[in-house]
């Protein structure tokens, strides 16, 4: 697993990433929430904002406000598989079945191990008996893990996840992966993060859902907040002083911005999964 779908050079042959260690996580970041009705029924109910929950959500809403629609972030690894791991997975009940990149996938055996109470199998091919039983509880996740700019001196990462293959997923890897491509590395380069409502029309309905972008942001606003970061004590053995003060991250926005990419415009057909 290596935090990517499966994807080929021009040759055939299979892309590799790089490598990097990551902090603890410190929170999750959504865009959805669950609400009881007046019938005393929970249901998933989107947002256009925004919200933290674990233990610094509170120190979250102090730092953003109580509905913020952009982030500045960052990320402290060029680990794709930590930082921005897309994947297939499989769950049913509350319990991850499986897991894959779309070549090799790691299955639950209920009667693997070796006490034959149960077992993830891995390696096995997109063809393989076991993947295809799973069916359509096959889904597209997206995860991100990067920290604040603004919450300074707190060295753990906070954690945005998606299933929404058709807008939020293509959109932040397209955006990650550019720079991660042209520049060579990820760490330190200031993005936003950005929430948004858009209107979908179908026969008969309306309907209003979240999408979420991941914005490369080389202002001098952002590049200063990361400098904020990083002399404020966060996670200096990854974003090091000398790196943003020798000019890294200007070069390289100068080189990105030559050849900023504008995300396709796509038809929305799908909403944030509501966790």
């Amino acid at each position: 697993m290596n935090g990517r779908i499966l994807k080929l050079d021009k040759d055939g042959q299979k892309l590799e990433v790089q490598q990097g260690s990551t902090l603890p996580e410190i929170g999750r970041i959504k865009v959805g929430e669950k609400r009881t009705t007046a019938a005393g029924k929970e249901i998933p109910t989107s947002l256009d904002y925004f919200r933290a929950t674990g233990k610094f959500a509170n120190k979250f809403t102090e730092l953003m406000g109580d509905k913020p629609t952009e982030l500045h972030i960052a990320f402290v690894s060029n680990n794709i598989a930590e930082v921005c791991n897309e994947r297939f997975e499989a769950w049913d009940k509350g319990k991850r079945m499986g897991y894959g990149d779309g070549e090799f996938f790691t299955v639950w055996n209920p009667t693997g191990g070796k006490d034959g109470k149960g077992a993830y199998e891995a390696g096995l091919g997109k063809n393989d008996p076991k993947v295809i039983a799973l069916g359509k509880l096959w889904s597209q996740t997206l995860t991100l893990r990067f920290v604040l700019l603004k919450m300074k001196g707190v060295l753990g990462y906070w954690t945005f996840e998606t299933k929404a293959k058709e807008t939020t997923i293509p959109s932040i890897v397209k955006a990650f992966d550019m720079v991660m491509d042209r520049s060579g590395s990820i760490i330190g380069f200031p993005f936003s993060l950005v929430v948004e409502k858009v209107q979908s029309y179908t026969p008969g309905m309306a309907k209003n859902y979240p999408i979420v972008k991941l914005v490369p942001n080389f202002t001098e606003e952002t590049i200063e907040a990361v400098r904020g970061y990083v002399e404020a004590g966060g996670e200096l053995n990854r974003i090091t002083t000398n790196m943003i003060t020798s000019g890294a991250i200007l070069a390289g926005a100068k080189q990105l911005s030559s050849g900023t990419e504008q995300a396709d415009s796509v038809e929305f057909t799908e909403v944030e999964e509501v966790k």
